[in-house]
């Protein structure tokens, strides 16, 4: 099975934690919710997880199987991609009490008409 480094942190929380909310991955970890459900996805298939309403918990063949794997799956470090900001998303902060000036030419438009009652 492939790991992504979500799917680690995943297997790390639960196992500390026992049941775990979903919204509480994405609060922690920012993960999304196509990240989750490819995660969810995988280890219920391997019947590693139970999923009841919004509650993930770890069956008992998922606690057997995290002890085996612990070496894999803790040991390595992996790169925590959906944690960084894209270069193109960055630029540079202003300072406290600075004025802010957005670019007019990449605001939306319609969006002031429709506040300027549709004119």
């Amino acid at each position: 099975m492939k790991f992504f480094s979500e799917d680690i942190e995943f297997v790390k929380e639960l196992f500390d934690s026992k049941q775990v909310n979903l919204y509480h991955f994405h609060e922690k970890y920012l993960l999304s919710p196509a990240q989750l459900a490819r995660t969810i996805k995988k280890f219920r298939e391997e019947g590693i997880i139970e999923l009841n309403d919004d509650k993930i918990s770890l069956t008992t063949k998922g606690e057997k199987w995290i002890i085996c794997s612990r070496k894999k799956l803790f040991l390595n470090e992996r790169n925590k991609y959906w944690k960084e900001v894209p270069l193109e998303m960055k630029q540079e902060s202003i300072m406290i009490n600075e004025f802010y000036k957005p670019n007019r030419n990449k605001l939306d438009t319609e969006l002031f008409k429709n506040i300027e009652g549709g004119k």
